[in-house]
């Protein structure tokens, strides 16, 4: 591809990155009028943000492979399509099982369309523009919770939330608009089996590192999944206030990604139990500020902050164990991450669930408190297990010597 096609191409999939991130967390800002809608608890319609995370997570790795044999953009641009025709049906799920279907379906698109189209990106962008192309397209999310959510939610808010779901798919249409127009034809793809890439998991630090996103993200979804009940029910802030508070709090997330990239040099898993510290220690703060508006959501925003801060961390953390303990799976050991992720939204927003109908909003904190925990817990864990891993190989190395 020529360079201008190239960077046509990056904002394409960057654009569509943010449909697709909008698509996921927009339901956040709406939980409260879908609930009303469907005539389900607050609870219940926090599950369909759990079941989405849970369907993103289990369901993309076997829709890649099972549709391997597919040449790559045809398969990109059918399961992006799809993705926006199921945006927009979800305006007549009039009961709890056809909305519930209707996310599941959706989810497992998004993962699809996401992860074909980073390794789109990766094949056919120039060497020098390939690490900034990925980057660009995974960072559509962050410009989901920052303009996408927010923005959903006050057009959700004043115009019913079946409008957001409507527009998010007419604005999609954009960036199929250039897909269409720049998208490489391509090979089908080979995929390894099934059983080849969860060969990975055998790997003891693998399986204990890939729980280290489970319980850090699942600690921050315990909260964001109920924040405009909490801001609303338990803080006090007017409902013309709320998509300002969301918009505040996805440009932090930003921030976070900045701080990831800083905690990923160097011994992240020293920097990482830092990170979990400093969010135990916010999320005890915020449930210990909830009756004092301001200074809970300063807390707030210091979650945000912190939100997405192991990110490349845990990714980098991952792909170089696979390196080190099975060469040919790490492309299957780049999607850990996001599978991981997703487990813990789910994860959070059900164990938040759980919360909200036992014992109520106000609580919540607590329970995100204990996940940060876990993850210190784990990264400790695997921090202990590096070093023995480094005497070993240093003893192995003096022997042979």
């Amino acid at each position: 591809m020529t360079r201008l096609r190239e960077t046509i191409f990056i904002i394409a999939f960057t654009f569509a990155a943010f449909v697709l991130g909008t698509t996921e967390y927009v339901i956040v800002g709406l939980l409260k009028d879908i609930s009303a809608t469907l005539s389900i608890s607050l609870a219940a319609a926090g599950v369909l943000v759990s079941c989405f995370a849970i369907a993103y997570a289990l369901g993309t790795p076997l829709a890649v492979t099972l549709l391997g044999r597919i040449p790559r953009h045809v398969t990109i641009l059918s399961a992006y399509i799809a993705v926006l025709v199921f945006n927009y049906l979800t305006i007549f799920a009039t009961t709890y099982p056809v909305m519930l279907f209707i996310r599941i379906i959706t989810a497992i698109l998004c993962g699809l369309t996401l992860s074909l189209a980073i390794a789109a990106t990766s094949e056919h962008m120039s060497a020098s523009r390939r690490a900034g192309a990925v980057a660009w397209i995974i960072g559509g999310f962050s410009i989901a919770n920052v303009l996408g959510v927010p923005v959903g939610t006050q057009i959700g808010q004043m115009a019913g939330w079946q409008t957001a779901f409507i527009v998010t798919s007419l604005v999609g249409i954009i960036p199929l608009a250039f897909m269409l127009a720049v998208m490489p034809k391509s090979n089908t793809i080979s995929v390894s089996s099934m059983k080849q890439q969860f060969a990975l998991f055998k790997n003891q630090r693998i399986r204990l590192a890939f729980f280290i996103p489970v319980f850090g993200v699942g600690s921050v979804f315990i909260v964001y999944t109920y924040i405009t009940p909490l801001l609303e029910s338990v803080l006090g802030i007017p409902q013309q206030w709320i998509s300002t508070v969301l918009l505040a709090y996805g440009a932090f997330t930003i921030l976070s990604n900045w701080l990831g990239a800083k905690v990923a040099q160097g011994n992240s898993r020293v920097k990482l139990k830092v990170i979990f510290t400093i969010q135990a220690m916010i999320m005890t703060t915020l449930a210990l500020t909830l009756s004092l508006p301001w200074m809970a959501l300063a807390s707030l925003m210091l979650v945000a902050c912190f939100s997405f801060a192991l990110s490349t961390a845990v990714q980098l953390y991952l792909i170089d164990l696979a390196d080190e303990s099975s060469p040919g799976s790490k492309d299957f050991a780049s999607t850990l991450m996001p599978v991981a992720s997703n487990m813990g939204i789910a994860l959070g927003s059900l164990l938040g669930s759980l919360v909200v109908d036992s014992i109520g909003l106000a609580y919540l904190p607590w329970a995100a408190v204990a996940f940060a925990v876990g993850a210190f817990a784990i990264t400790s864990r695997c921090h202990q297990l590096d070093q023995e891993q480094s005497e070993i190989t240093l003893l192995t190395s003096v022997k042979a010597s």
